[in-house]
C-alpha cells in the first residue's frame, strides 16, 4: 500500500455543511459543501414512474439540453426538482415543456410555478429543454446538473419528471465527447437505471477511466483534466479507503461503485472541494493543488468520508433522519480510516477532536438540543450540532468502548452489528436501531442517554480525562494533549488509536 504524507487536518481548514434532502433544503455554510443524496421514501418510490427518454446536448454556449420521452403512467401533474442542497429556483431551468397523450394528440397545460405544471388531461409523452449553467455557488456544483464547453455532470434526479423510478436513456453528445455512468450500459450511448433518482452521468471530452477491485467491490474511477497526481495514484487511494471501510464494517457496500474526480466548472482556489454520494456513485470536485503530495492530501479525507456513505446510509434500509449518526459518526470513521492508512497523524486525530468540540460549542441555534432533536430540526440550521457534536460523541464513544473492553471492541463492532441488522429489507427506524446497538455494545444505556438522547454542553476535560487525555490551558482554541503520566491501561488505549510512545507525540508540553 502506497503511503502518502500525512494530509493537513482539513476539518480545521473549513466548515463542511453536509446532508441535504430532496426538496427540503437549508442554506449551506462554509467554504465547501459535501452532501449525501436521499433516496425517495417507500411511499414515493411505490408511485414512481418508468421513463424512456432521449437526452441531447443542443448547445454548449449557452449550456442547454433537450429531453424528450414517455412515461408509463399518464398524469395531469408534471413537476421537476425545484430546490436542492440549498439551491433555490431550479425549476426556472426548465423551458418549452410540451405534452401529448397516448394517441399523440397535444395536451394543453398551465404553469403553476417554475417547474410545476398542470395538464388539461392525462399526458404521457413530453419534450422540454433545460438550461444547465453551473450554479453561482461553486460549492453547489457537486449537487446539481451542469454543463460547460469541456465537461458536465447530469444528475437524473433534477433533470427528469418526478417521481421517477426506472429510466432508460439515450444520450446524444457533441462530437468527441464520452459518457460514464454506473448503470447497465448498451451500445450508442444507451443506459438503463434501476433507480434514476440516484443516477449520475459524467460527460465530457477525453474522459479517463481506471477499473480496480477493493475487497468485494469493483469500482471505476472516472476523471478528466490534468492533475498533479497520476490516475493510478488516485485509484490506489480509492482502493485503500474502500478496503479499510470494508475491514471496519465487515461488509461490502455495493458490488460496484463509480468515483468521479473532476475540476469545478469554474476556476476555484486550490484547496476548495465539494462532494456528494448518490446511490453507489461518489462525485468529488476539487481545486488544483500544484504539488502531488498536496493534491493527494486534498483528496484523502473528503474521499474517506464520502466513500463511507456507500455503506452508511446508502447500504442500509433504515428509515428516519438519523443524521447525527450517518453524518457525525461518519466524520469520525473517516478520521479513523485516515489514521489507520497513515494519511492522518495522531496529533491530527486529537486536533480534530478539539475542533469538533469548539465548533459544536459555538453553535448558536440548537446548542441545547439532543442529537436526536437536532437531526429532526436540521433544516433550521442545526447542522453544526448534527455534524460536529455527532463527531465528538463518536470520538468519546469509541474511546469509552475500547477502554471498557480493554481493546477487544470498538465502534467498528457496532457497524458490523448494524450491517447484520440493517440489510433485512425492512425499513426499521434508524435512530432506534443505532441507539439500541450502541447501548448493547457498551452494556450500559448511560452513554446513549447522556450524549445522544439528552442535550446540553459536553464537559470535554472531564470526558477525556479517563483516557489519559487533557485539555491544554491557554489559547483561544481548544487543544488536546496526552497526559504527562499514563497508566498502563491508558497507554495501551492510546496506542490503539495511533499514539507513538517513543516519539511522545501528543504529550503535554
Amino acid at each position: 500500500m502506497t503511503k502518502y504524507k500525512r494530509f493537513r487536518a482539513c476539518l480545521s481548514k473549513r466548515s463542511v455543511a453536509r446532508q441535504r434532502s430532496l426538496n427540503n433544503c437549508a442554506p449551506t455554510a462554509g467554504r465547501t459543501v459535501c452532501a449525501l443524496f436521499y433516496l425517495l421514501a417507500a411511499g414515493l418510490a411505490a408511485s414512481a414512474q418508468t421513463i424512456e427518454a432521449r437526452i441531447r446536448v443542443v448547445s454548449l454556449t449557452p449550456p442547454r439540453i433537450s429531453v424528450e420521452g414517455t412515461s408509463d403512467r399518464p398524469t395531469t401533474a408534471w413537476s421537476f426538482r425545484t430546490t436542492y442542497a440549498g439551491l433555490l429556483g431550479l425549476g426556472a431551468r426548465f423551458e418549452q415543456l410540451t405534452l401529448t397523450d397516448a394517441q399523440g394528440a397535444p395536451v394543453q397545460l398551465r404553469q403553476l410555478a417554475p417547474g410545476e405544471y398542470e395538464a388539461a388531461r392525462p399526458a404521457q409523452d413530453f419534450h422540454y429543454e433545460v438550461k444547465l449553467d453551473p450554479p453561482e455557488l461553486d460549492a453547489a456544483a457537486a449537487h446539481v446538473s451542469w454543463l460547460t464547453t469541456e465537461r458536465g455532470i447530469l444528475m437524473l434526479g433534477d433533470l427528469l419528471p418526478l417521481p421517477v423510478g426506472r429510466a432508460k436513456l439515450q444520450l446524444t453528445l457533441p462530437a468527441g465527447w464520452q459518457s460514464v455512468a454506473l448503470a447497465k450500459p448498451a451500445a450508442n450511448g444507451h443506459y438503463e437505471f434501476a433507480q434514476a433518482e440516484s443516477g449520475v452521468i459524467f460527460i465530457g471530452r477525453e474522459l479517463r477511466q481506471q477499473q480496480a477491485r477493493a475487497g468485494a467491490t469493483e469500482f471505476t474511477l472516472a476523471t478528466a483534466s490534468d492533475w498533479a497526481f497520476a490516475d493510478e495514484d488516485a485509484a490506489r487511494l480509492v482502493q485503500d479507503i474502500l478496503r479499510e471501510h470494508e475491514r471496519a464494517t465487515g461488509a461490502a457496500p455495493q458490488p460496484s461503485a463509480l468515483v468521479i474526480i473532476a475540476p469545478f466548472p469554474r476556476q476555484v482556489r486550490p484547496q476548495e472541494w465539494s462532494a456528494e454520494t448518490r446511490g453507489a456513485t461518489a462525485v468529488m470536485l476539487t481545486g488544483r493543488e500544484p504539488g502531488k503530495t498536496a493534491a493527494l492530501a486534498q483528496l484523502s479525507q473528503p474521499l474517506a468520508h464520502e466513500l463511507f456513505h456507500l455503506w452508511v446510509p446508502n447500504g442500509l434500509t433504515l428509515a428516519g433522519d438519523y443524521a447525527w449518526f450517518f453524518e457525525g459518526f461518519t466524520l469520525y470513521q473517516a478520521e479513523r480510516a485516515g489514521v489507520r492508512l497513515g494519511l492522518l497523524s495522531f496529533q491530527n486525530y486529537l486536533d480534530n477532536m478539539a475542533l469538533a468540540f469548539d465548533q459544536s460549542r459555538s453553535a448558536n441555534e440548537g446548542a441545547g438540543l439532543s442529537l436526536l432533536e437536532a437531526s429532526q430540526r436540521r433544516w433550521s440550521d442545526t447542522d453544526t450540532v448534527v455534524y460536529r457534536k455527532g463527531m465528538l460523541v463518536a470520538y468519546l464513544y469509541d474511546l469509552m468502548l475500547r477502554q471498557q473492553t480493554k481493546g477487544k471492541r470498538s465502534l467498528d463492532d457496532v457497524y458490523r452489528a448494524l450491517f447484520s441488522r440493517g440489510r433485512t429489507g425492512t425499513e426499521a427506524d434508524g435512530n432506534m436501531i443505532v441507539c439500541e446497538l450502541l447501548t448493547s455494545a457498551a452494556g450500559d444505556p448511560a452513554f446513549v442517554e447522556r450524549y445522544i438522547k439528552h442535550g446540553g454542553a459536553i464537559d470535554l476535560a472531564a470526558a477525556i480525562r479517563p483516557f489519559g487525555l487533557e485539555v491544554a490551558s491557554g489559547g483561544a482554541r481548544t487543544h488536546i494533549v496526552v497526559a504527562a503520566e499514563l497508566s498502563r491501561a491508558q497507554r495501551d488505549l492510546l496506542k490503539q488509536i495511533g499514539y507513538n510512545e517513543l516519539t511522545g507525540h501528543g504529550h503535554k508540553r
